[in-house]
């Protein structure tokens, strides 16, 4: 099954690129063996018993968040593995203990039970949107910024934070669970 999570990387011999020739090869993680599923396969010089005589590098991927040229295929593999009981970015932000280290926003439903709860006197909710951004009042979200204030935001709103913090938010599911 093909998530947001899907993880692909393009390995390719270090050695053959330097000489001009880019070889390599696609690979969707968690793999069963890195050295044999991957590695084995890049005429390194060498196998995985014996030892690589060649580098290797990621020379392009595809996932939700950076992936580095010389990052750990095995840790890549791992995280990969770890990531399959999530569709999306937004089911690893949820399971998250400290959100707060990923640098998004603390966004609740934009119901009631937001105002009851966040505030303690209808002065105060009128204060905070007053004072606020409320752009529609039908937006699924809100959250309080920074100035203590009311901000609404859409679904679209919402998906672009965590797609633009989806390296922080993996590298504190890295934190967290690796």
């Amino acid at each position: 099954m093909t998530t947001q999570n899907t993880i692909k990387v393009f390995v390719s011999n270090l050695a053959k690129y330097n000489d001009g020739e880019l070889t390599g090869q696609w690979t969707t993680l968690p793999v069963d063996d890195v050295n044999k599923n991957i590695l084995d396969k890049l005429d390194l010089g060498g196998d995985s018993k014996h030892g690589y005589h060649d580098e290797w590098f990621i020379s392009d991927y595809e996932a939700p968040f950076k992936i580095g040229e010389y990052d750990n295929l095995y840790a890549l593999n791992e995280l990969a593995e770890a990531l399959e009981d999530y569709d999306t970015i937004e089911d690893v932000y949820n399971a998250l203990d400290d959100r707060e280290a990923t640098g998004c926003e603390d966004v609740y439903d934009f119901d009631d039970d937001f105002f009851d709860t966040m505030f303690l006197s209808k002065q105060e909710v009128a204060r905070a949107v007053f004072f606020g951004d409320i752009h529609n009042w039908l937006d699924p979200y809100i959250f309080i910024n920074g100035c203590g204030n009311c901000e609404s935001m859409t679904e679209y709103d919402y998906q672009e934070m965590l797609n633009n913090h989806a390296s922080e938010i993996i590298n504190q599911f890295k934190d967290e669970n690796l």
